[in-house]
């Protein structure tokens, strides 16, 4: 697995040798082997675990089962603790929703603090194949059905080239332990009802389902990098010299709906609005 992860890091060009990264570090098995491996390929690593306070004791028993464990590989270690529950309610979103702002808008602090190079996140190819289907399920566009990259912005994702099930016989071949989050058997949540229900029924119809729709997400990226160069290439021609879009033009346009949302996406337009318009 060390050798599949390390010609993906260079073929992404994810990381640079001898600087510091910011490893997110929940102490599950992902991240464990994450930091493992990132830590056997010699980059300079920097554990960092948000405590989310939403499981109780077993929350604290993870953040000290994490700071042990970046302690024994004398790797630095960074810990944050949120109120969740309480950011959801004021804002008004998912706690799930909730968490994930919390975790990235602290990562990315503790990036510019320690001044490192990118943050490394755990996510493996199974997790890339349940946010296509998250996407395709919640309505998205070509980007949605793209799954997760290999880089987004500051943000790496070193194990997208291996799925879980390796992630765990390197981690029991090697002893390494690591926690399990209760919550992880609940369908409650939608991913987990996607892993735990939809994903196996899927895979009763099409055993290599999750292999399909990973070709069919790379197949896709490369349609949307043609989209955005046809897109681009269209655009002196779609907005004037004051900055206006003038109407005819846009109708001699290819597809002129799609072409009036990606001109006005950057300026915060949904889809919705510009079928309005």
């Amino acid at each position: 697995m060390l050798p599949t992860i390390q010609t993906y890091i260079a073929q992404h060009a994810l990381l640079q040798p001898g600087q510091p990264v910011i490893v997110g570090f929940s102490g599950g098995a992902d991240s464990v082997a994450l930091l493992h491996v990132l830590t056997q390929l010699g980059y300079p690593c920097i554990a960092a675990h948000c405590n989310f306070h939403l499981r109780g004791d077993e929350s604290d028993t993870d953040a000290a089962f994490a700071r042990r464990m970046a302690e024994a590989l004398g790797t630095p270690f960074h810990q944050t603790d949120f109120d969740t529950e309480h950011y959801a309610r004021r804002h008004g979103v998912s706690t799930e929703m909730a968490a994930r702002t919390l975790r990235y808008r602290w990562f990315e602090a503790l990036r510019r603090d320690t001044r490192a190079q990118a943050i490394a996140v755990a996510h493996h190819s199974d997790d890339n194949v349940e946010t296509i289907l998250l996407n395709l399920i919640r309505g998205t566009g070509l980007r949605g059905l793209c799954g997760m990259r290999p880089r987004n912005g500051h943000i790496v994702r070193p194990l997208l080239c291996v799925d879980r099930a390796q992630i765990i016989r390197w981690l029991a071949d090697r002893g390494f332990t690591y926690r399990t989050d209760s919550t992880n058997a609940s369908d409650t949540y939608r991913r987990n009802f996607v892993r735990l229900r939809l994903l196996p029924l899927m895979e009763q119809l099409n055993p290599a389902v999750r292999t399909a729709i990973q070709g069919m997400a790379g197949h896709l990226t490369d349609v949307e990098a043609i989209y955005r160069d046809a897109i681009e290439s269209q655009r002196p021609s779609l907005i004037d010299a004051d900055r206006r879009i003038p109407i005819d033009a846009l109708l001699r346009a290819p597809a002129p709906r799609a072409m009036l949302f990606e001109l006005l996406r950057p300026y915060g337009f949904t889809p919705t609005q510009c079928a309005d318009l």
